[in-house]
């Protein structure tokens, strides 16, 4: 789907290029990707309205350089990469002054540069001053490269919202590290209630780091750290392994639980990481899961990357894990994204719950939403139902499946306060209670 212009440029400009410029990381995937590319030209940027500003450069003899004599423009404004053997030949660049004069560049391959919003906000490209042509692994190449570059560019946003403004992620990610190798780090369990049954049809894995000095701490207070330094990948298999063991563990404690099913969210990262789909499987056979009962949770900004993403996604599914995407509804492409992705399950976004019986709007959305996923043949999970009058809504609209945690005095039970629902008589995921559900 198109990508709107203001809500693009919005994305770029939250973040300090100014600061960004001068990250010696940033400059070291620059020339990178120039070296692995064999090219003398190289450029990572961010494209505004008017202007590309480099914050990274190869042979690159300005900063600052006009959008009308950029060659980055179709691949930030498409949004994927684009590849020319020879600018002389591709109509796109044919009369470009940097073709046709000084410095007569003739090959151009560029990727985009994402923002966590999933948003693309520059490129990082190379160039060459002859034709040259470039096949699928330099692109794959620039790819991961541009990945990096968009974790790192994380760092320097204006806003606090990555959880990172003056932090020292290099030492934050080492403590990190040790925890994860300490057994600090801590899975809770929210419940999904079946609302026809009444009882709990499965839990979604949520992460937390019991700290020996600040206590508890939520995933918004070290997740970033980790998307931004690349643990998350061990992070996440940890989750997925403990996860594993223990819903396995439930499921054999009595004909009550017996099919009880996992959520477990993945990143994009994650999902690109060679060998993910033997990591998976890895889990659930150690565990004695069946792949069918594992369900993984797929965010608009983990699947942005479609083409490194997709193959391991569909091989997954094969074997017999459930896809789901989450948050639905409130992302750029989520309608693409359906299309693209072959997924099981819709997860409405808590945000429309809790405004159901308040907003007209929010009813509407989230009965097409609901609508939506039967056409498509999907199971539907509203999230973030906390109170009785919650639960009736979403019990009107049709939807089967309600996750939440009841707020105090909502109700009594595990979950979306219905007061039935039941995982295990010793060992409910109740520890899982109180707090935010990512």
């Amino acid at each position: 789907m198109p990508v709107d212009r203001g809500d693009r440029l919005a994305s770029a400009a939250s973040y300090r290029s100014a600061d960004a410029a001068d990250d010696p990381a940033l400059q070291a995937l620059a020339e990178a990707a120039a070296r692995a590319l064999g090219a003398p030209v190289a450029g990572l940027s961010l494209m505004g309205a008017d202007e590309q500003h480099y914050l990274a450069r190869v042979q690159v003899p300005t900063v600052v350089l006009p959008r009308h004599l950029s060659l980055c423009t179709h691949t930030v404004s498409g949004g994927r990469p684009v590849a020319v053997g020879d600018t002389l030949a591709d109509p796109r660049f044919a009369d470009h002054p940097l073709v046709t004069g000084e410095p007569h560049l003739r090959a151009y391959a560029g990727v985009p540069l994402f923002g966590r919003d999933g948003l693309p906000v520059g490129s990082l490209c190379v160039l060459d001053v002859r034709p040259r042509g470039f096949g699928a692994a330099d692109v794959a190449v620039l790819e991961r490269l541009a990945r990096a570059a968009g974790e790192l560019l994380e760092l320097h946003r204006r806003d606090a919202g990555a959880g990172l403004a003056g932090r020292d992620v290099l030492a934050e990610s080492l403590r990190l590290r040790r925890a994860v190798d300490d057994g600090e780090l801590r899975v809770h369990y929210q419940p999904v209630a079946d609302l026809r049954t009444g009882r709990v049809a499965a839990v979604e894995a949520l992460v937390r780091w019991q700290h020996p000095e600040h206590g508890l701490l939520p995933p918004a207070r070290f997740v970033p750290v980790a998307e931004a330094s690349g643990l998350v990948v061990a992070l996440g298999r940890h989750v997925l392994t403990e996860a594993c063991r223990q819903v396995a563990a439930w499921r054999a404690a009595g004909p009550g639980t017996a099919g009880l099913r996992l959520a477990v969210n993945v990143s994009g990262r994650q999902l690109a990481e060679p060998g993910v789909v033997g990591t998976v499987h890895r889990a659930l056979e150690e565990a004695g899961l069946p792949p069918g009962a594992l369900t993984l949770e797929l965010t608009e900004t983990a699947l942005v990357h479609g083409g490194d993403v997709q193959p391991a996604l569909r091989e997954l599914r094969a074997g017999g894990v459930r896809l789901a995407l989450d948050d639905f509804g409130t992302g750029y492409s989520s309608l693409a994204y359906l299309r693209d992705f072959p997924v099981d399950e819709l997860k409405v976004d808590r945000g429309f719950t809790a405004s159901l019986g308040e907003s007209a709007r929010s009813v509407s959305i989230t009965a097409a939403a609901v609508g939506l996923a039967h056409e498509l043949g999907c199971e539907v999970v509203v999230e973030g139902v906390e109170t009785p009058a919650q639960l009736a809504h979403v019990a009107g609209l049709g939807a089967r499946y309600a996750q939440g945690y009841p707020r105090a005095g909502a109700g009594a039970g595990t979950g979306t306060g219905t007061g039935t629902a039941q995982v295990a008589p010793s060992s409910q995921p109740a520890a899982a209670r109180g707090g935010a559900s990512r």
